[in-house]
């Protein structure tokens, strides 16, 4: 896809909101009636609607979420089913909405009362918009403990070059998607980083809200660790390609730190935080060099020969 030509027109018969909040949803039965019952409890003098896009799920999320929009006219589902991915789901929500604004969180989490009035007050002054990730209401705290607090208290800055929203907590005017475009739909992680990088180089600085709190859910089994840390750290090079193409000088941190500490640490698989931050530490390793453009371009081939 390319996203410079990516242009989006309100796909709706409804008058113009001030605020349209897009959760995207794949087989989330088990975690979105906690959110959209946190985000229909919110109160704002503003008008606003809630849009759940669904992307191929196969279990009941369709039929939660229609039974809120059966009871709560703000409520509007959408079907994103013409392929899987984060960035295409959230591209259809943005295309659907109807607010002047769009703000944007995850259905495994749960958003903190006052979000959309901190969310939607901020977006009468600022383009861009983010706020604190809180890891501790819905977390164990063994669970807490296998990462740092850092996302807890700012939003997040890609190798000290630009501040980025985490897609689970971010909003911004429509004139903004306009100028800068949506979602990279090529990107199966970190298209919210590249979301950024985009708004950055188009002028648009990112305001950071402290009083719009979302509580995060962290994945709970090792599989789940594993996997969501190798997928973070494999897009991290074509992140930094990006970056680089921008004309920012700009390297990838050393990870030998990583690999020595992973051999120091063996003693804490004795017990489950130690495992989770052991294994997290080893998705990380292992995805940067599946990430590494000549590991990329062998896997390629390999693919291409197995065809």
């Amino acid at each position: 896809m390319n996203h410079d030509l990516v242009r989006f027109e309100p796909d709706c018969d409804r008058k113009v909101l001030d605020l349209s909040v897009v959760i995207p949803a794949h087989n989330a039965a088990g975690t979105i009636r906690a959110q959209l019952d946190a985000v229909l409890g919110q109160h704002w003098t503003g008008t606003w609607e809630v849009i759940v896009v669904d992307n191929r799920s196969t279990d009941n999320t369709i039929a939660i979420a229609e039974s809120y929009a059966e009871r709560d006219p703000r409520v509007r589902v959408v079907l994103a089913t013409e392929r899987q991915g984060i960035g295409y789901t959230r591209n259809q929500g943005i295309a659907a909405a109807c607010g002047r604004g769009i703000a944007m969180c995850d259905s495994d989490d749960v958003v903190a009362p006052g979000w959309i009035e901190a969310i939607g007050t901020a977006l009468e002054k600022h383009d861009f918009v983010t706020g604190p990730l809180d890891v501790h209401s819905l977390n164990e705290p063994w669970l807490v403990a296998t990462r740092g607090l850092a996302i807890e208290k700012a939003s997040g800055n890609f190798l000290g070059v630009f501040d980025f929203a985490h897609s689970c907590n971010v909003a911004f005017r429509r004139s903004m998607i306009d100028t800068t475009s949506g979602f990279d739909e090529t990107l199966v992680n970190g298209s919210d980083v590249e979301f950024s990088l985009r708004a950055w180089r188009a002028g648009y600085t990112l305001h950071y809200v402290e009083g719009a709190v979302v509580a995060y859910r962290y994945r709970t089994t090792m599989e789940g660790l594993w996997r969501q840390a190798r997928n973070y750290s494999k897009v991290r090079p074509v992140l930094i390609a990006r970056v680089q193409s921008a004309g920012v000088a700009v390297s990838p941190p050393t990870s030998w730190r990583g690999w020595l500490w992973l051999v120091r640490s063996l003693p804490l698989l004795r017990d489950r935080a130690g495992r989770a931050r052991w294994v997290w530490t080893a998705g990380l390793r292992v995805g940067a060099i599946e990430g590494h453009p000549t590991v990329r371009r062998v896997l390629r081939s390999v693919r291409r020969r197995a065809a």
